[in-house]
């Protein structure tokens, strides 16, 4: 699914390095590690790929791209993925995305992780009926890697109606949102600015459901 994209940031920073994810640990119930393109994720063409055990998202100029699993629906638990902006004309207007609570592409969340070559940054949007609303605006954290080829470790976790973000083992944030009923898709994505080429990747794709209380 293409998006126009509306516009992104410039920003500022430093860096520290972070441990692994937060709590995705034991038996995943859904796994990706992308030695082939699954038909769940779509069909392959200029701005979706496998390539080298990673999922490739190269948005069109000025366009967001999404990339929804038709694996199944998800209820409480972790999406983890390792997430990259690998290249970029222009590091401040591309943005590597994991896609949450996701009902169709006018319903759903999505966290956004981006840099300006000095700092990482992340925020999280929301789309409700067609209409976008930001619960968290672009906040900068040392914890994100923000170079090209970076990796960062990413994990948004899912519990009734409370998602917390972390990314190389810190937590980011925690906020209250409105989950679909009877589970949701996940995915991921990836943006470009206007005139701008980039392409985000994304390797090892997980999704552990929470434990039994």
């Amino acid at each position: 699914m293409r998006f126009k994209l509306m516009g992104l940031f410039a920003l500022a920073g430093v860096l520290v390095a972070g441990p692994a994810f937060a709590a995705c640990t034991g038996k995943p119930s859904f796994q990706d590690q992308f030695q082939t393109l699954d038909p769940s994720w779509g069909q392959a063409d200029k701005t979706l790929s496998v390539s080298n055990g990673s999922l490739v998202v190269q948005p069109q100029p000025g366009y967001l791209r999404w990339v929804v699993s038709q694996s199944d629906y998800y209820g409480d638990g972790s999406i983890c993925v390792q997430a990259s902006i690998a290249e970029a004309s222009a590091i401040d207007q591309a943005q590597a995305l994991v896609l949450f609570w996701v009902t169709d592409y006018s319903n759903m969340y999505v966290l956004n992780i981006g840099s300006d070559g000095k700092q990482g940054y992340y925020k999280v949007d929301r789309a409700s009926n067609g209409r976008w609303l930001t619960p968290i605006s672009w906040t900068a954290d040392p914890a994100i890697k923000y170079q090209l080829g970076d990796q960062n470790q990413v994990e948004v976790q899912m519990q009734g109606h409370v998602a917390s973000i972390f990314i190389n083992g810190k937590k980011m944030t925690q906020f209250n949102g409105t989950p679909p009923d009877n589970g949701s898709l996940i995915g991921v994505g990836g943006g470009a600015g206007n005139g701008v080429t980039a392409k985000l990747t994304f390797q090892n794709f997980e999704f552990f459901k929470a434990a039994s209380p």
